[in-house]
């Protein structure tokens, strides 16, 4: 009795031990601390001391452990030791101890010892045969649940070494009469299949189980075989097993009823007849609370319905009123995910939630998530009757405080005018009602509101032209009040557009042309294109203005973009007027309203995401194929050792030899003609080159101006450290005459001295990084092709860094150009 009381004093809880060390601060835990070979330090010579003494505190009590009378102080001793090992302290030493413990009763014991046992047996395989022999025992036990949990913890030591020890406990456990222990050995199955050992002997019992009384084996079966053959797209689907799983489809629980839907959009129905007796088996579904297999449901009904177009409307008609009670009684985020498939709901089928859209107003206490998403869904609910409506509705949300919410609001208002609301005889109607609120929003005090508001007015105008008479009034006015910088450029692009009826256009912009280097580039774009439109409607008032702008904006080195477009109109007015006119202004553009704007289409993406409705790819709006590039996902069999593109922050992969790359030299073509030859695309030449004469051969390209060394080599790094920190000396753009392979490409460089570092093929284009070494001079070049695949012929771009200037530079590009046959380098 003294020995238990002692030791029952010596047990202070977490909270109270004055050794124990706590995480964080001066006192945190250092796991390497514990180890003998650690020599720790004066400071922390108290804390090594503290944790050996809290160490024995809890063997003394393991070693008591069968002397302890209550089954809550039993507890609260293993509690203490996961405890002290979550905290990270090393009680490795207590295995022999909690071996022992392990012979009871209590299955709260029984977890906490076999969680023990788990994590340390990871560590070591000496220990992980001492735990095994202790499982192995327990996978025997009278206790179904007690067989359950050691085969689980059986299962989850994850060593290849232990492996042959687990094969025949998991075999008889799949023949188990209890079914928790069934359900426990079908996850087993997969745990060996991720040790990369071969299950096949196990695959005849996994698929005989699909019969299994228990719906949660059933359930854990279809998992697992659907992992176990993720390389064919799952387990086999067949008429018998569907119909089994689709008869018993009331036992499953809201997990397992997921796996059998899975199932079913992989299954086709043989006629008409199969197909409405299933869709009659889940219509009950449809009446759960749970928002998964409500989706699921709704996914197998599209499915099902895939080539039977008339039976569509009744399936959206159906499904709707589940999916609005789930939105009515769901948490926040439940509900953002219920109403990222409304919105798909909206754009497979127009109409669908015309009459309900009284649901879909934004509520004062909504996260901002869903207050912004319902913005993006109610002009897609707009009808002849019910835009009004949507439209009160939608300008009480631009007074809001939060900016962002109001920008949305103005951006749905002006997309009612836009989307179906337009069509038939009411759609004047609308659009004039949209025009006449973005107005008086437009005329504030330009801030981010009104600046919305002409951004909004724009896209109107664009659909409905014949509101420019109530707009063109008050487009000056708004311009004065100023603004952010994409609502001046809107307002710009009204004003060149409809120039012929605003009075007072040319005065407007001139001023802006006077104060040029005040304005933002995006307004001085729109302001380009502005003035050269209005010169076609009203030449006398912007002859002047035109030319002073045209001078300002190919002086302006500040944006490419901008300089290109002066000089272009700059061209087209120099070949004529009416030519410059017509590109211009182009034909009369006429937009139909139940298409909308060429950018808005989303046709392709609606049909894609049909197949993944009930996924991520809804909530992404993207197919999950996007989601990620394979050469960037970690552990692929793509992934390479990195070198970073200064450019755009790619990697691409290392060189592999390639035995079967071409010859050295290229292989020669036929003549062509000089015609052919020449292709002055961007017209910066006045007339085709001279064509040599047919006495006097032409030269051979001069691929060895410069003597590189072949055999010079650079490592990964020392190549990504250089390029960041060498100037650019060269860069060029010119058209391929012949399409190469990315091996091909190696081994001509390769035979000239341009050795490559890493080369690598992506969608759109080849991508190669490159060095050379002048064997006279000693200088390094270091080279970066990019070839664009997309286009034909092929274009290829090229920059050098070096530090001994561009002379060098524009040698080695010129090798590089005579190697693959190019134009210009």
């Amino acid at each position: 009795m003294n020995t238990t009381a002692t030791s029952r004093s010596a047990f202070p809880g977490p909270s109270q031990s004055h050794n124990q060390p706590q995480p964080g601060g001066n006192g945190s835990v250092d796991p390497a601390a514990t180890n003998n070979n650690v020599k720790a330090g004066a400071g922390d010579s108290y804390f090594v001391d503290a944790k050996k003494g809290e160490v024995n505190e809890l063997r003394t009590l393991l070693r008591t452990f069968s002397l302890e009378k209550t089954l809550t102080r039993k507890r609260e001793i293993i509690k203490k030791v996961i405890a002290y090992m979550t905290l990270g302290i090393d009680v490795s030493r207590l295995l022999p101890d909690m071996l022992l413990v392990i012979e009871t009763r209590d299955l709260v014991i029984k977890k906490m010892v076999y969680l023990y046992l788990c994590t340390y047996a990871s560590t070591s395989e000496e220990v992980a045969i001492m735990c095994i022999n202790t499982l192995m025992k327990d996978c025997s036990n009278d206790d179904p649940m007690v067989r359950g949990l050691a085969l689980r913890s059986l299962t989850s030591l994850r060593l290849k070494s232990v492996v042959e020890y687990v094969m025949e406990p998991l075999r008889k456990s799949l023949d188990d009469a209890n079914a928790y222990v069934r359900k426990t050995a079908v996850l087993g199955v997969l745990k060996l299949h991720d040790l990369s050992h071969p299950v096949t002997t196990f695959l005849p019992r996994l698929t005989e189980l699909l019969d299994d009384s228990d719906p949660a084996v059933v359930s854990n079966c279809i998992s697992v075989l659907n992992e176990l053959n993720a390389d064919t797209g799952g387990m086999e689907v067949t008429r018998d097993v569907m119909l089994k799983l689709l008869n018993r489809l009331g036992t499953f629980n809201e997990f397992g009823l997921a796996e059998v839907l899975n199932l079913l959009c992989r299954y086709t129905p043989t006629d008409k007849n199969e197909t409405f007796q299933i869709m009659n088996l889940l219509d009950p579904v449809l009446r759960t609370s749970n928002s998964g297999s409500v989706l699921a449901v709704i996914k197998s009904f599209l499915h099902l319905t895939n080539t039977m177009e008339e039976l569509r409307p009744m399936v959206y008609e159906r499904v709707k009123p589940p999916i609005l009670t789930l939105i009515a009684g769901g948490g926040p985020e439940q509900i953002y995910v219920l109403l990222k498939h409304v919105k798909y709901l909206c754009e497979a089928n127009p109409g669908m939630f015309d009459n309900e859209y009284r649901q879909l107003y934004v509520r004062y206490n909504e996260p901002t998530s869903i207050k912004y998403l319902k913005l993006s869904i109610l002009p897609k609910l707009a009808s002849a009757d019910t835009a009004v409506d949507i439209i009160t509705e939608l300008c009480e949300y631009v007074s809001e405080n939060d900016i962002r919410m109001a920008k949305l609001a103005i951006e749905a208002i002006a997309k009612v005018a836009t989307e179906r609301a337009c069509q038939g005889t009411t759609a004047g109607g609308i659009g004039e009602i949209v025009t006449g609120k973005l107005v008086e929003l437009c005329s504030l005090d330009g801030g981010p509101v009104s600046s919305a508001a002409a951004c909004a007015l724009k896209d109107v105008l664009r659909a409905h032209p014949n509101s420019r008479f109530s707009v063109a009034p008050v487009l000056g006015r708004c311009l004065k009040l100023g603004g952010e910088e994409k609502g001046k450029a809107s307002l710009v692009w009204m004003i060149g557009e409809f120039g012929d009826i605003v009075i007072e256009a040319p005065y407007v912009l001139e001023k802006l042309v006077d104060s040029w280097d005040e304005n933002e580039e995006l307004v001085k774009l729109s302001l380009l294109t502005a003035c050269v439109k209005l010169f076609f409607k009203r030449p006398p008032e912007m002859q002047a203005i035109l030319g002073r702008l045209l001078t300002h904006a190919t002086n302006d080195v500040s944006s490419q973009d901008l300089h290109d477009r002066a000089l272009l109109y700059y061209r087209l007015l120099k070949a004529g007027p009416e030519k410059a006119e017509k590109v211009v202004n182009g034909g009369e553009q006429v937009i139909e309203p139940s298409k909308g704007f060429a950018e808005d289409d989303e046709e392709a993406t609606i049909k894609a995401l049909r197949e993944e409705f009930n996924t991520l790819s809804i909530v992404y709006g993207s197919k999950s194929a996007h989601f990620i590039g394979e050469q960037y996902r970690l552990g692929s069999a793509n992934s390479v050792a990195e070198i970073t593109d200064a450019f755009a922050n790619t990697s691409v992969a290392p060189i592999q030899p390639d035995v079967t790359a071409a010859p050295t030299q290229p292989t020669p073509e036929p003549p062509q003609s000089n015609d052919d030859a020449y292709a002055d695309l961007l017209g910066f030449a006045d007339s085709p080159p001279t064509p040599p004469s047919a006495s006097v051969p032409a030269a051979a390209p001069q691929t060895s101006a410069m003597n590189l060394n072949k055999s010079f080599a650079i490592d990964g790094g020392k190549f990504q450290g250089m390029w960041q920190s060498l100037p650019e000396a060269s860069s060029s753009m010119s058209a391929m005459s012949k399409n190469y392979t990315v091996g091909e490409i190696d081994g001509l460089l390769t035979g000239v001295g341009i050795l490559t570092m890493a080369s690598g093929e992506m969608d759109a284009e080849f991508k190669f990084f490159l060095y050379a070494q002048d064997v006279d001079t000693g200088s390094v070049y270091l080279l970066q092709l990019v070839i664009d695949k997309m286009c034909e012929p092929r274009v290829c771009s090229l920059s050098i860094k070096t530090d001994t200037g561009g002379e060098g530079a524009e040698v080695v590009a010129k090798m590089l150009g005579g190697v693959l046959g190019n134009a210009g380098m």
